[in-house]
């Protein structure tokens, strides 16, 4: 399992025609080497739209820090790169948000011009999700795992609780509670506060819940 963690995230959107995949994929792999090069780069993913085909595309650019991320998006080695991109395919959107748990908020961000949520509301939503991910991976598999050791039972444990957030868990989290998570204006206050003290509402019953279950 590789873990990086990131405090700044650079999030690409680019339409590409579904000629141009085949070209778009060979620059990606072009461009995300010249990035590994500079200091701090934590890893690039890239989202292919439904189908792999004609579609937007999200590329998600992770350093350790702002500093190190906007020496690579000033750097004349990306220039080139973006100089090509546009030649061959066109313009693309690019946002800058704190890193931590962004890329798991991308798909609820791109294509709709917001920015970035605050820190706390990620780590709300993340908390949502993880809680009874973890707790139902205790309860199953857990006790088969147990015997292996606590070495391998964690590592098992933790594969899969992150594959479960990355491609089922967050997913669905970010279309329920995009809105929320939008909400970040004056005008807006009184429902980013209601959200919330859902949120918080829905995680005190799930522990109930599982203390019925566990003791």
């Amino acid at each position: 399992m590789d873990m990086r963690v990131s405090r700044a995230t650079a999030v690409i959107v680019q339409r590409v025609p579904a000629a141009g995949v085949a070209w778009f994929m060979d620059w990606q792999q072009g461009v995300t080497e010249a990035a590994k090069a500079f200091r701090g780069h934590r890893g690039t993913d890239v989202y292919p739209p439904p189908g792999g085909k004609d579609g937007e595309w999200v590329a998600v650019v992770s350093f350790e820090d702002e500093t190190a991320l906007q020496v690579w998006l000033d750097s004349p080695e990306r220039k080139a790169w973006v100089e090509k991109l546009q030649a061959h395919i066109g313009s693309f959107d690019l946002k800058v948000m704190p890193g931590g748990f962004a890329p798991w908020f991308a798909s609820c961000l791109h294509g709709q011009g917001l920015e970035a949520p605050p820190g706390w509301k990620m780590v709300l939503v993340v908390l949502l999700g993880l809680y009874p991910t973890v707790m139902l991976l205790t309860l199953f598999p857990g006790p088969y795992t147990q015997p292996m050791g606590l070495a391998v039972a964690m590592l098992i444990g933790n594969a899969l609780s992150v594959s479960a957030l990355q491609w089922l868990v967050m997913p669905l989290l970010n279309r329920a509670a995009g809105p929320w998570l939008s909400a970040n204006s004056r005008d807006r206050a009184r429902y980013s506060r209601i959200g919330t003290w859902v949120i918080i509402g829905l995680l005190v019953v799930l522990t109930l819940l599982f203390r019925q279950v566990t003791g």
